[in-house]
């Protein structure tokens, strides 16, 4: 019996072109109503956004109160609620610049850091509108722009204090537990001082984990202008870390040890120079 040999012809030129001209008469319609039908489904209605785009700048931090002349004087208490009173050359302007604190707490095997943003309540809203309530003075926000992680924003008084959800994310039960765990008091003064609740451990002074200091600190400005960072260090010595605070902003920085603190500025570098050697310390 004869084999047969199977050949693949292509059609010819001509019935190629009119069958493309077919297809395309045929898809053209077609994909017109495909693109133009609407089959979104409704986007959900937004949580509504809180007024905080009109909090001033200086909203979330305390301007104590100064005594003296050419050298000032402000009394100031530490996020533990210890105090120390704090002098400095008049020009340097300490009070004006503003006072924030900073801690951080541990739950298991991560800290986590509590801090003041420098424009409050309406720095955490420009990442979008809130996500959740957790508890009556505790919030859930989207991660901003640049920065990791979702927001947990505190609400004590008059202050606004962020806790993010990095580095490693948080479970819903987390959240909960460090919502009902951290408890903020304002003094007299004004000045904003933590305590928790197991299992969260407010960090004391002189600790280190991951290789910077965690433990409470009082920062001076910020924003676009200085900032000066006083950190209760018991140990403090010339090899010891400075707050990330200061070391990751733009301009020179330098630190300084004064009676059991670490006294760290980062800014232009006169005023730098001039902070390290002049302002003094001591605890009350």
């Amino acid at each position: 019996m004869a084999g047969f040999d199977v050949i693949e012809q292509r059609p010819s030129r001509r019935r190629w072109i009119a069958g493309v001209v077919l297809a395309l008469a045929v898809a053209v319609p077609i994909g017109g109503v495909l693109f133009s039908r609407d089959t979104r489904a409704p986007e959900p209605e937004p949580t509504p956004r809180p007024e905080v785009s009109a909090l001033p700048a200086a909203a979330n931090m305390v301007h104590p109160v100064e005594t003296g002349d050419e050298v000032r004087t402000i009394k100031v208490a530490f996020p533990d609620g210890s105090r120390a009173r704090v002098s400095y050359p008049a020009d340097l302007r300490l009070a004006d610049l503003g006072v924030r604190p900073y801690a951080t707490v541990l739950m298991g095997t991560a800290f986590r850091e509590l801090i003041a943003p420098y424009q409050g309540a309406a720095e955490v809203a420009a990442g979008g509108p809130m996500i959740r309530r957790l508890t009556p003075q505790v919030s859930l926000w989207p991660r901003q722009v640049g920065g990791g992680g979702q927001i947990l924003l505190y609400g004590f008084d008059a202050w606004q204090i962020t806790l993010r959800d990095q580095p490693m994310p948080l479970t819903f039960e987390d959240r909960i537990t460090l919502a009902e765990s951290v408890h903020g008091e304002v003094t007299s003064d004004g000045f904003l001082t933590f305590r928790t609740d197991p299992p969260v451990e407010l960090m004391k002074p002189g600790r280190i984990l991951a290789g910077q200091p965690v433990g409470p600190q009082l920062w001076i400005g910020g924003g676009v202008g200085p900032l000066v960072v006083l950190t209760p260090l018991p140990d403090c010595g010339a090899d010891s870390r400075i707050a990330p605070a200061i070391t990751r902003r733009s301009g020179a920085f330098g630190a300084a040890c004064r009676n059991g603190y670490q006294v760290s500025a980062s800014g232009r570098r006169d005023f730098v120079e001039r902070a390290i050697e002049t302002i003094k310390i001591r605890p009350e």
